[in-house]
């Protein structure tokens, strides 16, 4: 998610080039018994889109034109700034024991995942859930203290720390806590996950169906059938930074599914979904009931790709619908003409004709989907500034995206553009679109980087700045910041600045509860510069008795909820 190179870090001096911060994906060529989901294809959509955050009618609540908050200014400070009357409390912090095994909470929190604990039976519980958290990499100063000689222990607990927690949480006494439950567990970078799609089983894996483990995990998704997608972004780099220890690049870079509600389903990656830098999925349902997952693929000069399935959704079978993601179609944006472009060997002369020098890029569907990046500028896909979250209005359905930024163009603040699908249909291969909101001076924001809509259709956006350095941009920004947008009325597009984070972190992942009264956020790499374990930038929460900032999960309460 962050982009950019740091003198003091030997995990990102080894994992990054001169324009990232953690390599980019390279350009090499027992199951339940159905569950009975009693929701409407609306609700499921609302839930997929915002992690369960609809009016207590079940439907999206009306639009407001201003924030439910006076704005706040800048600031430097390291802590979670916010506006009077809100206030926050850190949950499920890095290092945290939370299994009945010993397991601890990962490293670097990113997309959070809200999932009641009622889900399966149709309930909007806003007081306990089964919370995803991803972990996307670690700082080996604050893991192992050691940046330079790390020992096999040091990789191994590094390995261990990125991943995915699942983790339930209950709301008591007006405080959330984590509490025991046989589903707890990590998924980390050992765990067995099966391969599905074109590639299992051909020669880009040779021959393998199941691999290890799932890493660089940045935003995500939910599916209306509550399993979460996990998007695997920066992984080429693990290759030299865990020398030794089995990794394989090729293994990682794809969306991956996970049921937090059975432990027993082994995870999946999902290949037809293409491997790339993936920063999230935003999952929607086409009117015929196929799904749909937007994704957007995290580096400078890169695409924007739809995932359909083949298959369409039965909220009546949950079974069948844990395997929709295994087949489907992958098309690329073309915001030249407005059109998605079918990524598929056999039915795109295109692929086929595709050369470098006088061989062949493409022999294959499996070769198309293990480097969708030059399948989709083969194709004709449009490259984009950095195209990081997407999300999707739950009201008219139109789909936003958070375009980071592009210093190789001169555009350093950033934008927000938005679309629309012909007929207001996700499965629709034609689409208009425009640009939402600028960053700059002139909106006080930049670099937008996770998205999330609120039940009124109002969007919610933190930044991620952390490659300014000493460029001017801080001078009006602060530190990472979270900001709300109108969507309608006369200040669609005006950007309130609601939170500001610690110093050096990074707020990631948000989410709302069902209810609106609580928004999760996640803290990711609070002191991140720091140079060494006596000269910490930051402490942010930091366990007592040390000093050492932690990434953690935040729960933040004084929203007033939504009303119909």
């Amino acid at each position: 998610m962050t982009q950019h190179p740091v003198e003091t870090s030997f995990w990102h001096r080894l994992l990054d080039t001169k324009l990232t911060r953690r390599s980019a994906v390279g350009s090499a060529a027992v199951a339940a018994a159905a569950v009975t989901l009693p929701v409407t294809l609306s609700d499921a959509q609302a839930q997929a889109n915002n992690g369960g955050a609809v009016s207590p009618t079940g439907q999206a609540a009306a639009p407001r034109s201003f924030p439910p908050f006076r704005m706040i200014e800048p600031t430097t400070a390291d802590t979670i700034t916010l506006p009077a009357g809100y206030r926050f409390q850190v949950l499920a912090p890095w290092g945290e024991k939370f299994t009945d095994d010993g397991r601890t909470i990962g490293f670097n929190h990113d997309f959070v995942g809200f999932f009641p604990i009622d889900l399966l039976e149709g309930g909007r519980s806003s007081t306990e859930a089964l919370l995803t958290i991803n972990h996307e990499y670690v700082n080996p100063l604050f893991v192992g203290g050691n940046t330079k000689e790390r020992t096999a222990q040091q990789i191994r607990a590094e390995m261990q720390d990125v991943g995915v927690s699942v983790v339930r949480v209950r709301r008591e006494a007006g405080t959330w806590k984590v509490v025991p439950d046989p589903r707890n567990r990590r998924i980390d970078a050992f765990t067995d996950v099966e391969l599905t799609g074109p590639v299992r089983g051909s020669a880009v894996v040779k021959g393998a169906t199941t691999v290890k483990g799932t890493v660089g995990n940045c935003s995500g998704g939910q599916t209306p059938w509550g399993t979460l997608l996990t998007c695997e972004e920066n992984v080429d780099g693990y290759q030299k930074a865990w020398e030794g220890s089995g990794y394989e690049a090729m293994h990682q870079g794809w969306v991956t599914e996970i049921d937090p509600f059975d432990p027993a389903w082994t995870p999946k990656k999902r290949t037809g979904m293409g491997r790339f830098r993936h920063e999230n999925a935003a999952v929607v349902l086409a009117k015929d009931g196929r799904v749909v997952a937007y994704m957007g693929d995290d580096m400078q000069d890169a695409c924007i790709y739809k995932f359909v399935s083949r298959g369409k959704y039965d909220p009546k079978n949950r079974a069948a619908a844990r395997d929709l993601l295994a087949d489907g179609d992958l098309y690329v944006a073309n915001f030249g003409n407005g059109t998605w472009v079918l990524l598929d060997y056999d039915r795109n002369k295109k692929l086929q004709d595709a050369r470098n020098g006088d061989k062949p890029l493409f022999t294959s569907q499996a070769e198309v989907l293990a480097d969708a990046r030059a399948a989709a500028l083969a194709v004709g896909g449009t490259p984009v500034d950095r195209p990081e979250d997407i999300e999707v209005h739950p009201r008219n359905g139109d789909v936003y995206a958070a375009l980071t930024n592009n210093s190789k163009h001169g555009n350093f603040f950033g934008q927000i553009i938005k679309w629309t699908e012909a007929g207001s249909d996700p499965g629709a291969l034609k689409f208009l679109w425009g640009v939402f909101a600028y960053g700059g001076p002139q909106s006080g924001f930049a670099s937008p980087d996770n998205l999330v809509f609120d039940a009124y259709g109002n969007l919610w956006m933190v930044t991620d700045n952390s490659d300014l350095g000493t460029n001017p941009i801080k001078a009006y920004h602060g530190n990472n910041a979270m900001f709300f947008f109108p969507t309608e009325g006369p200040n669609a597009g005006k950007a309130y600045r609601f939170a500001v984070g610690p110093v050096e972190a990074e707020m990631t992942g948000p989410v709302f509860s069902p209810d609106g009264r609580t928004l999760f956020l996640a803290i990711q790499h609070p002191g991140e510069d720091s140079p060494s374990l006596d000269q910490l930038t930051s402490t942010f929460a930091a366990a007592p008795g040390t000093k050492i900032p932690r990434p953690t999960l935040v729960a933040i309460e004084g929203f007033p909820g939504w009303r119909a």
